[in-house]
């Protein structure tokens, strides 16, 4: 039984599931309603998740210096969300059939 304990003991800590950090992103104004978005980046992995309207796909994550920079590809369009967590910002930017740009804020939501 001892045994067991120490097995358990050693292996416990490697366990704990690792923390996706996560944004909620609000848009200044109706004209760009996809700058509403919710954003995760997931943990040791330079992939993530956004939700917007009509979009709730796998991304690739980006980090730079201070930020993270989440890039959709879309059919005939890209989505750019610059985030700078330290700031509560965001950057926006849209290429294609949703050609736009803008600024935001930023509310870092992990584990809340």
């Amino acid at each position: 039984m001892k045994y067991v304990l120490l097995c358990m003991a050693l292996v416990a800590p490697g366990s704990v599931i690792a923390e996706a950090r996560s944004f909620d992103c609000e848009a200044p104004d109706a004209a760009h309603p996809e700058m509403e978005a919710h954003l995760i980046k997931y943990e040791d992995q330079d992939k993530g998740h956004i939700t917007i309207a009509e979009i709730d796909k796998d991304v690739d994550v980006y980090p730079g210096l201070d930020t993270l920079t989440f890039l959709y590809i879309g059919d005939g369009y890209t989505l750019n969300y610059n985030v700078h967590p330290e700031k509560g910002t965001y950057d926006y930017s849209a290429s294609g059939s949703k050609s736009g740009f803008g600024k935001g804020t930023c509310v870092e939501t992990t584990g809340q």
